[in-house]
């Protein structure tokens, strides 16, 4: 059997076959006690990104209040059996290993993938494994939650298109398929979780060694992948580092640059205004040694030649 890397599901106000509306789930994510009966010895959850699921659900229905769809009879509230909420369940099984990476890992994944939607992550701890809640209010005006679920949208989009229901439950699995495979490769794979498991099966010994020999290989191809992705994080996290080293340098080169301007211009101005100052000295020192000059020749000479020689 494959493991369960993710589990998604959509509700409505209104109670499916299971008795579970968004009050429920909501409630049970906050461990409150009416709903977590299942659970032996509740804890708080421990929340990662967004608000506590408390505050979920008072996001979830101010939004749903606020909304009114067009039909063509006029303005309607949003249905009670709409779904407007998805959540997604992420779990470790590896007994503690890689547990921080991974849940890192998920955070991420999580977060690029549904971006302001996603209203929050919690932890639980308080079952056999720790794994993590996602809640995600869609931001389309009609806050329909099933065009987020890629099973749903893909059976919905089959049924629409007029294929058969059987049809449309291929594509819903195909779809799935598609999403745990993309979520294995991003933060599974890495660690070393294998996407597939093994199931108890009736086999020759011939078979039991041909099996062994693909678990085998199969093992060496998660390491080297696992190894690769490694190889290809500690490269992305060394670009990083290029790039705001390199960042730094040119925010330093700017600076540097604009020192250097204003110190050129105040050298230049300063020597501007010591040759200015020279200048003027200068035009001082000859006006008064001409006045000298003119002063010593009118005393020899006759007025009328001191002043053919120095014209005022």
């Amino acid at each position: 059997m494959s493991p369960q890397f993710i589990h998604l599901e959509t509700y409505a106000r209104k109670p499916d076959k299971q008795g579970r509306t968004v009050a429920f789930v909501l409630a049970e994510a906050a461990r409150e006690p009416w709903a977590c009966y299942h659970v032996e010895q509740p804890r708080p959850p421990a929340v990662l990104h967004g608000v506590h699921p408390s505050e979920v659900r008072s996001k979830h229905d101010q939004r749903v209040a606020s909304i009114r769809i067009q039909t063509s009879t006029g303005l309607r509230a949003v249905r009670q059996d709409q779904h407007t909420i998805l959540t997604v369940v992420a779990s470790f099984h590896r007994e503690g290993r890689d547990y921080e990476g991974w849940e890192r890992d998920t955070l991420k994944w999580l977060q690029v993938r549904y971006g302001v939607q996603l209203a929050s992550v919690i932890r639980h701890t308080d079952e056999s494994h720790p794994h993590l809640h996602a809640y995600v209010l869609p931001e389309d005006p009609d806050m329909r939650a099933r065009r987020l679920h890629p099973g749903a949208l893909a059976k919905d989009t089959a049924l629409q298109n007029g294929a058969t229901n059987r049809a449309g439950d291929a594509a819903y699995r195909a779809a799935m398929r598609d999403l745990q495979d993309t979520y294995w490769l991003e933060v599974c794979a890495a660690l070393g979780i294998r996407r597939f498991g093994f199931s108890r099966r009736r086999m020759t010994r011939a078979e039991w060694h041909k099996e062994k020999v693909v678990r085998e290989c199969g093992r060496a191809a998660d390491a080297k992948l696992g190894e690769d992705m490694q190889r290809i994080k500690a490269a992305e996290a060394e670009l990083a580092k290029w790039q705001q080293d390199l960042e730094q340098w040119r925010l330093q080169m700017m600076g540097d640059r604009d020192r250097i301007r204003k110190e050129a211009a105040q050298q230049t101005e300063a020597l501007y205004r010591t040759r200015m100052e020279d200048l003027v000295q200068r035009h001082d020192e000859e006006r008064a040694l001409r006045v000298e000059l003119q002063r010593r020749l009118e005393a020899f000479l006759p007025k009328a030649e001191a002043d053919w020689l120095f014209p005022s």
